[in-house]
């Protein structure tokens, strides 16, 4: 079985070539995904599929960067970036970005993010 990071790395690369299906593949049909602090959460692939597809209209070129993370036992944390051109204006979207996943029978069954908009990177 895949570890948890292994999985994460199987996702971004889903989303990078916007793979609905591969993406939709690694959750549990009980999923819980809480997009943005304060925002109702998407439950289960279906709901997962319509935000992608919401998600994806709006943006492009999208960029999701893990820099660090942190494992224990079924549960994954991990911090980074994420970045994006939004369709409407043109403009390029950059945030940090901090996540919790759960893992289930090497699936994502709750999975929280946590993000700051417009913020530049930092490098080193």
């Amino acid at each position: 079985m895949p570890t948890p990071i292994e999985i994460v790395k199987a996702l971004q690369a889903a989303a990078e070539r916007r793979d609905r299906e591969a993406i939709l593949a690694l959750v549990t049909p009980d999923l819980e995904y809480h997009y943005h602090v304060g925002s109702k959460p998407v439950h289960g692939p279906e709901g997962l599929g319509r935000f992608l597809d919401r998600h994806w209209a709006r943006t492009k070129d999208g960029v999701w960067n893990i820099e660090t993370f942190a494992q224990s036992g079924d549960k994954l944390l991990m911090e980074g970036y994420e970045e994006f051109t939004e369709t409407t204006t043109g403009k390029r979207v950059t945030h940090r970005y901090m996540g919790v996943m759960e893992f289930r029978d090497g699936r994502i069954a709750r999975w929280r993010d946590y993000f700051q908009l417009d913020r530049q990177p930092e490098n080193g």
